[in-house]
């Protein structure tokens, strides 16, 4: 296909040669080398000037050297600007005299032998007109450019913050583990430090909550069945969650569940409007103030309960959970120690989560 495609241009180059250089042959009665005299610039200032007289008064008509070359195609660039021709027809001065851009400068005297009865000093609006729609094609252009660029950067930025982070949780993890080995070596136990972070889910509607627990459900946002967010443990949310113990479902979620949350049902909460995270655009909107602008950063400042972790969990809106594939397994109105669903179910709450995603 690549050579079908060099093979079609190089049809094309010659049938525009052959147009031009019988072109300029019969408007200048001489013959003319292609490309060596389209270079010098001397070739196409005549025949402009025959297209329409004194466009270009001074001229060099033998350069001798690539300065007075590109002092022919500055000349030329201005005349046909001063025609209405589109400036990102006319090739760069410099490129056309060092040989650089042969095939645009070929299509250039091309279309003005094309224009060869049209060719007329444009009226100074259609000039400024044409002028003003290719500032604003440029600007657009590198407005595009720039966002390209800026984008590539946060992705690759993002991508070195997630590696950061995953080598923490993983360094976190053989911590965790050689300090169970190192205690069983001794014949101790380890006692990991207390969670400071749960997940939790409402497991029952309206019917059947009495007032104090149904006030402390809104208090954490937990408004209608299977709504689940994530909550601070402190002294005053522990005794909070006794009190709605029968009512919710409790634990501990893993980084690998909370990214799942995250990507399947995260939504966030921007001026009272629910909005899927399908964007690292939609974090870095709300919270790049904070330095939150990926979900890496998001999902490290709810693991590690970060500086940033209330405005994070504002961010969020409650997730809506499904009811667990599989249904509950013996009643919901039972605590989990008793085979039911509600309460503190701690590190087994992953399995209820990857039910109900």
């Amino acid at each position: 296909m690549p050579a079908e495609k060099k093979s079609q241009q190089e049809i094309i180059r010659k049938r525009m040669t052959f147009r031009v250089r019988r072109w300029l042959k019969h408007e200048l009665k001489k013959p003319v080398n292609i490309p060596e005299d389209l270079r010098k610039g001397a070739v196409v200032c005549e025949a402009i000037n025959k297209l329409c007289p004194k466009l270009i008064e001074e001229f060099d008509a033998d350069p001798k050297n690539v300065i007075a070359q590109t002092a022919n195609w500055k000349k030329i660039n201005a005349a046909l600007v001063k025609c209405a021709v589109t400036p990102s027809e006319l090739p760069n001065a410099v490129k056309a005299a060092k040989g650089e851009s042969d095939m645009h400068v070929l299509f250039l005297v091309y279309k003005l032998s094309n224009r060869a009865k049209t060719l007329r000093v444009a009226p100074e609006s259609v000039v400024k007109k044409i002028a003003n729609k290719e500032a604003r094609i440029r600007k657009r252009f590198e407005l595009k450019k720039e966002r390209k660029t800026e984008a590539l950067r946060e992705r690759t930025m993002g991508a070195i913050r997630a590696a950061k982070y995953n080598r923490k949780y993983k360094k976190d993890r053989k911590k965790r583990i050689m300090l169970h080995r190192k205690a069983e070596k001794k014949g101790n136990f380890y006692v990991p430090p207390e969670p400071k972070l749960a997940f939790v889910m409402r497991l029952r509607g309206v019917n059947g909550v009495p007032p104090k627990q149904r006030k402390i459900l809104q208090l954490f946002r937990l408004r209608q069945i299977h709504n689940a967010v994530f909550v601070r443990l402190t002294k005053p949310t522990l005794n909070m969650l006794k009190v709605i113990e029968p009512y919710v479902a409790i634990g501990y979620p893993s980084v690998r569940t909370i990214r799942a949350l995250l990507v399947k049902r995260g939504y966030a909460k921007i001026n009272g409007q629910r909005i899927p995270l399908t964007s690292n655009k939609v974090i870095a909107r709300a919270l790049g103030r904070y330095k939150i602008k990926t979900l890496d950063d998001l999902i490290w400042q709810i693991v590690t309960i970060g500086r940033h972790f209330a405005k994070c969990n504002r961010f969020l809106w409650p997730f809506k959970m499904n009811s667990p594939r599989g249904g509950y397994k013996k009643s919901k109105l039972r605590h989990f120690v008793e085979g039911g669903a509600a309460g503190n179910r701690m590190g087994m709450i992953n399995r209820l989560i990857r039910r109900c995603l």
